[in-house]
Formats: structure tokens, C-alpha cells, sequence
């Protein structure tokens, strides 16, 4: 593993982390919060989010602190507007894995799982990532992680360093999993 692989790599998803889901989020969270429009599947999506969380991923981005990834059902419509609307560069995709023919709706794949296994497919784009350099340290932001008994048993599993943050859907990170991230990114980076 070369030093710019030893890099912590920080799995980012959208929607219930950057983007907090909800019509009028919490002021006790955050005390601004920003709202506009970004494009995906050819629609127009509600985004609202708070601007420390935006420069804290451009922060660790821009230091070098972790590889940043976006992990989301966005793929690389994320790098699109939306990426522009929230004044973040444009990150690699962790790509959705194949589908079995006939799974995929108007909106993409149907359902949050993949496979006949019934399996997250967000768990199987992380470990086939991952798998390959099990000592790699690991950030990975999504709110449903909360539900995945597999990932976090998976990460539980992992040799290297992990971080697993799920926030709350209509919240998105907060001002302690962002210190918890980047503090975590210092320690375990090269």
C-alpha cells in the first residue's frame, strides 16, 4: 500500500448526511441551513444543508486528511449539480454494483437491495473496495447504517481502523461527527 493509499478513505453519502431530509431542519443542529435544487435522474431534487458540513468535506478534501468517495444511489450525478450548488469538487463514485436484468425502475434500482442475497448494495461496493486493502483506515458516513446489522458487523470485522457514522436522516452530520471525522482522519492517517 503506497502513503497516499494508507490515506483513510471517507465513504460520503447524500441523503441524510450532507442533505438533511427534512422540510424545516433543526436550529439547535446547525444555526444556518441553505436550500436550492440539484438535478439527478432527470428531475429536480429538494437539497438543504448547512454550510459547516460543506467546508468541513472540502476541508479534509483539500488537506489531504482521506480520500473522499461518494457512496450514494446519486452515483455521478453527485459530481453534477448537485456538486456545484454545494461548492464541493468533484470526488470519485464508488460504483452501484450490476443489477440483475429487470430489477431497474424509472428511478433506478428498485429497492435499497442488490442480488439474491437480499444484501445492501452499498456493503458490496464498500467491501469490494475495501476487501483488497483490509488495513486501510475507513470513514463512512450514511444514515442508514443504522439498519445494517451486515456493514457494521463487516466493519466490526475489518483489521483496519473504522469509523462508522450515521446520522439522523433529517439532520445530516453534526459539528461532533465532524470532529470525530477529522480527528479520526488525523490519527489514522499516514
Amino acid at each position: 500500500m503506497s502513503e497516499a493509499d494508507a490515506r483513510p478513505v471517507w465513504l460520503l453519502d447524500v441523503d441524510g448526511v450532507v442533505n438533511a431530509a427534512a422540510v424545516r431542519p433543526k436550529d439547535a443542529v446547525w444555526p444556518q441551513w441553505r436550500t436550492g435544487w440539484a438535478t439527478a435522474i432527470g428531475s429536480s431534487w429538494p437539497i438543504t444543508w448547512a454550510p459547516p458540513v460543506v467546508e468541513a468535506i472540502n476541508r479534509v478534501h483539500d488537506s489531504g486528511l482521506a480520500e473522499i468517495r461518494w457512496l450514494t444511489t446519486w452515483q455521478e450525478e453527485a459530481n453534477g449539480s448537485l456538486a456545484q450548488l454545494l461548492g464541493l469538487p468533484e470526488l470519485a463514485v464508488v460504483p452501484r454494483p450490476a443489477e440483475p436484468e429487470g430489477r431497474r425502475g424509472p428511478h433506478g434500482f428498485l429497492g435499497v437491495r442488490a442480488g439474491a442475497s437480499g444484501s445492501w448494495w452499498k456493503l458490496a461496493a464498500a467491501r469490494r473496495l475495501l476487501d483488497p486493502e483490509p488495513h486501510r483506515p475507513l470513514v463512512w458516513t450514511d444514515d442508514d447504517l443504522v439498519w445494517e446489522d451486515d456493514a457494521r458487523e463487516w466493519a466490526d470485522r475489518r483489521p483496519g481502523p473504522t469509523l462508522l457514522v450515521a446520522p439522523a436522516t433529517d439532520v445530516g452530520l453534526t459539528a461532533d461527527h465532524l470532529a470525530a471525522i477529522e480527528e479520526f482522519c488525523a490519527d489514522a492517517g499516514p
